[in-house]
């Protein structure tokens, strides 16, 4: 250990003693010691101080979890899409600032940790979703040094909360979207028509929510009964609009129609230039197939009030938008369409995705087959028993 005390004459005739030393990588001077030997001592101290980590510059500062959290969803935001960081910000303010209020990084241990999951799981069906932004929160805090260990590497996952099956469903069945479209039918046919054109598109084509409310009627052939999806409506931090840019690279597709789906686009392309006329118009100053009350396109949260009302009519559990795209993706399965020709319906880039609907599919189908083979066999055995013939 290299080191060089000096020492200089204070004003009074005492000598003071200092040297200079290099600490965690910056040079710095300590003075101020009435001896040599007290100088040394210590410059071997402040050594031995900085090998062990103990000197106040290698000390990471204490932080609380939701200022870190706060500096996550900063980065998280320019990585997603906005409304995919929408739905982030929303579960963490909901269901995670509260929480860690005024929580330091530090105090959480794994066994708060494990509690803290535990009540996400009694009161959220995907409380993973929440659990996945407070465990990248607390990789970060590994990363800068605030904590050693994630407390929540190793936390058991409870049984998610199970949705009320009375509430909502995923998907409809081919009956229940019978009844779903009828009913459509009777609450929106003469005012709203456009509405159950909607959900008749959604259940004939498969197509995203927000490719339909981006439909213009350039991209309807009415004559070739074809539907060209090209665009779709999302969420920026400006509000909505119109992108170019599908959702996936499959995105852009040309459907062909049934004459029944191609007859009631007709009918609402006509009912909307007669509602135009009325308003005075010469001709329909409209682009978009359905269109807003100031001429524009309809916005991503409309049709779910229009859902509600419609399954509420029908007294079926409500579904989300996106369901109509599985029940599509169901009935197209059960009906024999090939995965290909799915994969392309559906606009999925990858045919990984389109595999799951389709094991999902003919796993519920194996389950009804062997349920059906079962009542035959009860039924003959039954039968066999009682001597009827």
């Amino acid at each position: 250990m290299t080191m060089k005390i000096r020492s200089k004459t204070l004003k009074n005739g005492l000598k003071s003693y200092y040297f200079r030393i290099v600490l965690n990588g910056k040079p710095t001077m300590k003075s101020g010691y009435i001896s040599n030997k007290e100088a040394v001592n210590a410059y071997r101290a402040y050594k031995v101080a900085e090998a062990n980590g103990q000197l106040e510059s290698q000390q990471v500062k204490r932080i609380k979890f939701n200022e870190l959290a706060k500096e996550w969803l900063t980065m998280k935001a320019k990585d997603v899409k906005p409304s995919t960081y929408k739905k982030i910000e929303e579960r963490y303010k909901l269901h995670i600032q509260p929480y860690f209020k005024g929580m330091y990084l530090d105090e959480l241990t794994p066994i708060k940790a494990q509690q803290f999951v535990n009540g996400l799981a009694a009161k959220l069906v995907g409380y993973t979703d929440s659990l996945d932004i407070v465990n990248q929160v607390y990789k970060k805090a590994v990363q800068y040094g605030y904590v050693k260990d994630n407390p929540f590497a190793n936390v058991d996952k409870p049984r998610a909360k199970k949705a009320p099956s009375s509430i909502s469903v995923k998907f409809y069945d081919v009956e229940q979207l019978r009844r779903f479209l009828n009913s459509a039918y009777q609450l929106y046919s003469k005012d709203h028509y456009s509405r159950y054109l909607f959900f008749r598109l959604l259940a004939f084509t498969g197509m995203r929510k927000g490719e339909a409310l981006a439909l213009s009627w350039e991209d309807v052939d009415l004559a070739d009964k074809t539907l060209s999806i090209s665009k779709t409506v999302v969420t920026t931090t400006n509000g909505e609009l119109i992108s170019e840019a599908p959702k996936t690279k499959a995105g852009n597709r040309l459907m062909t129609l049934d004459d029944d789906t191609i007859a009631v686009l007709a009918e609402w392309k006509l009912r909307q230039h007669e509602l135009y006329q009325a308003l005075g118009y010469g001709s329909s100053p409209c682009e978009f197939v359905f269109n807003s009350s100031v001429n524009s396109f309809v916005t991503l949260g409309k049709p779910r009030q229009w859902c509600r009302a419609v399954a509420k009519a029908a007294d079926l559990p409500p579904i989300i938008i996106h369901g109509f795209r599985h029940t599509y993706a169901t009935l197209a399965v059960q009906s024999g369409m090939d995965i290909k020709q799915l994969q392309y319906q559906l606009g999925h880039r990858d045919v990984h995705t389109t595999l799951q609907i389709y094991a999902e599919v003919t796993n519920q189908q194996k389950k009804e087959t062997a349920s059906i083979f079962a009542n035959f066999v009860n039924e003959s055995n039954i039968k066999s028993n009682t001597g009827k013939p």
